[in-house]
């Protein structure tokens, strides 16, 4: 959980920086360090809620994965499909309870979920006037990285049991569609094998293999995951494995479940689990022109909080710096008023003791 925080902040500082700016900000074109953010860094529903926050605060991707984590808590180590929906509708309707700077923010970040949640437990009907979100995104649209940020730790509901891991994880993400499902429960298959022991590329490689439905051959993630895997194999640096990589998913959408999950599985796969290479290589997931010149960098607070995630069940938390993980821990719970660390531990004791 920890792992998933810094990596989400790690790629937050900079995340969908034009070139320029990037050069402005940090002097060059690789975020290879843990950066404060600018004293000016703006809010935004889904990415920071305070002006200029402290380094290692998180953005949606943190902040959603922990709402799964306290409904996992609130119902003594149970959770479905059902109960986790009725959590996103109590955090929407409960979102002026906050602090008064955020209920704007807070209104726009939950309302996605709220929709969501109510149309799947049959509590709204389809509206007269504009749709809503979860009408638009299943009916006119593509899968997208929705359960990746936000069912990033389902997989630690099951130590090294990964087809139960996908199973459940296939039924808690009703808010996916297509692939996007898929992914996130092979994300999952991936948590639950290195939680109970599997190694960097053991842990790729059953997730690759779990396949209960029996997708085969005409399987997405898994046809693309095995794309990106012989990029790793012929690159010679972690700069040239960014670049490769990037260039063979510039075509996808931005919010695509393929390079969500694709980018760090390959960055992992590459270092064999090294935790501060990984999370940087995925944060440096990048846009190119026709001519190979440098564009912007992507959606990088989700690749970099993806790969947090998988080398933080590989190795815990003393694979990171000791001031990574006190500034984050320190930082979410002043900015948002989480405790990652209790939430873990009691996580732990819940579904582990």
């Amino acid at each position: 959980m920890v792992g998933s925080a810094i990596g989400d902040a790690f790629g937050a500082v900079v995340e969908f920086f034009s070139a320029e700016r990037l050069r402005r900000t940090i002097g060059k074109e690789w975020l290879g360090d843990f950066l404060p953010y600018a004293p000016d860094f703006p809010t935004d529903p889904y990415g920071v809620w305070q002006v200029g926050p402290p380094r290692g605060t998180g953005t949606d991707d943190t902040r959603n994965n922990q709402i799964f984590v306290e409904c996992v808590i609130r119902n003594r180590g149970f959770v479905n499909s059902q109960l986790l929906a009725i959590e996103y509708i109590e955090r929407y309707r409960d979102h002026l309870e906050l602090p008064p700077q955020y209920h704007a923010l807070a209104e726009r970040h939950y309302r996605w979920a709220y929709d969501w949640s109510c149309a799947y437990l049959g509590m709204k009907e389809m509206p007269p006037g504009e749709p809503t979100l979860a009408i638009l995104q299943a009916g006119n649209t593509f899968p997208m990285l929705v359960g990746l940020i936000s069912l990033a730790f389902a997989g630690l509901l099951y130590r090294g049991e990964p087809e139960r891991a996908y199973l459940k994880t296939m039924e808690l993400a009703y808010n996916d569609i297509g692939y996007a499902k898929d992914a996130t429960a092979m994300l999952a298959a991936m948590v639950s094998a290195a939680l109970g022991g599997a190694g960097a590329r053991e842990m790729i490689q059953v997730g690759l293999d779990t396949d209960p439905f029996h997708y085969g051959e005409n399987r997405i993630m898994s046809q693309w995951i095995r794309r990106l895997l012989p990029i790793a194999d012929r690159s010679t640096g972690d700069e040239g494995l960014a670049n490769a990589l990037s260039r063979e998913l510039n075509a996808r959408h931005v919010f695509d479940p393929v390079e969500i999950l694709g980018f760090p599985v390959a960055a992992v796969y590459y270092t064999q689990g090294d935790p501060i290479r990984s999370i940087a290589i995925s944060a440096n997931d990048r846009e190119f022109d026709a001519q190979g010149n440098l564009v912007r960098l992507r959606d990088i607070d989700c690749t970099a909080g993806v790969a947090g995630a998988l080398v933080g069940v590989l190795h815990g938390i003393e694979a990171f710096p000791e001031d990574w993980v006190r500034d984050t821990l320190d930082a979410n719970k002043a900015v948002y008023g989480i405790d990652i660390e209790h939430n873990a531990r009691r996580f732990y004791e819940l579904l582990h003791t």
